[in-house]
């Protein structure tokens, strides 16, 4: 069963837990960090993996951070390491998830203390298999509502926008977008169809990314709304139907695959408070405005 939950629920679970498993792009100090230590400390086996070649880190400030943490994570008795740090043999770790004993709980953004996360809590066994496979190296095949690979979560998220209907009010955001995936082609295909899709983007990965602004300057010209904004949640909405994960809506070709979740769910507290996140941000985002050589697109 999947729910919605809470940072405070996630780090209790911690307290209590015999086995925990946390895959983290980035681990800041804090909450989530001193509940490790303080399970490690007190009997429970804790395994931590942080990404060894964060992206966009020319000057190896992140990789630096996630070595810090490595080295006080170690210091106190946990089995931490870096993941994807051999170029020739990458599998690139995105996914913000804990499990802790038999309860998986899932982070959309980066153990941020319910600073605008959304955080759920699977007990699907098989969930909770596919995950502790993900962190063990292991291949997942996921189910038809659980992913824990990029391609496959994005699969899933299309799937969701595939199933919408003009009554339905699709809505989408994400981190970053760009061409090259299932969820780009089915919101444009939405769009083509009349649906009038709404999109949401994050200001911080857009600024820097001239092929996401083309990719979205296509969008517009066929039919979507997209604003940006501050936030980078990513998640759709269909009507009763939701997606949510950690993977972003953005090229999903390159080999081998991240490791990153996605699920898809019908819940309607989740929907609920995915929809209602998205209307908050989308009355204060502002209107994107292709760049001026992207406006006349073929």
């Amino acid at each position: 069963m999947m729910m919605l939950s809470s940072t405070g629920t996630m780090l209790a679970a911690l307290r209590d837990a015999h086995e925990i498993t946390l895959l983290a792009y980035m681990l800041h100090p804090g909450a989530m960090e001193d509940a490790l230590v303080a399970a490690a400390r007190g009997g429970a086996r804790v395994h931590v993996r942080l990404e060894g070649r964060p992206y966009a880190d020319a000057r190896g400030g992140l990789l630096a951070r996630n070595r810090a943490e490595i080295a006080k994570l170690t210091a106190a008795g946990i089995d931490a390491r870096l993941v994807d740090t051999d170029p020739r043999a990458p599998e690139p770790l995105h996914a913000k998830a804990v499990a802790a004993d038999d309860a998986l709980f899932l982070d959309d953004r980066n153990f941020n203390g319910d600073r605008g996360d959304t955080i759920l809590r699977d007990t699907t066994a098989r969930d909770v298999r596919t995950f502790r496979a993900a962190a063990d190296g292991r291949d997942t095949a996921g189910s038809p509502w659980f992913a824990m690979h990029k391609r496959g979560a994005l699969a899933l998220e299309a799937k969701v926008i595939e199933a919408a209907r003009p009554s339905s009010d699709l809505v989408v955001e994400s981190e970053s977008f760009g061409r090259g995936d299932a969820v780009y082609s089915a919101l444009d295909r939405a769009a083509l169809a009349g649906l009038s899709p709404r999109l949401l983007v994050a200001r911080s990965e857009l600024a820097h990314d001239a092929r996401e602004a083309a990719a979205l300057a296509r969008l517009v010209h066929d039919g979507v709304r997209v604003r940006v904004c501050a936030d980078q949640e990513k998640f759709a909405v269909a009507g009763s139907r939701a997606w949510v994960g950690s993977a972003n809506a953005s090229a999903a070709f390159a080999q081998p695959d991240t490791i990153d979740w996605g699920a898809r769910t019908s819940a309607p507290p989740i929907v609920h408070r995915l929809r209602a996140a998205f209307e908050r941000r989308w009355s204060t985002a502002r209107t994107f405005e292709p760049p001026t050589s992207s406006r006349a697109v073929s």
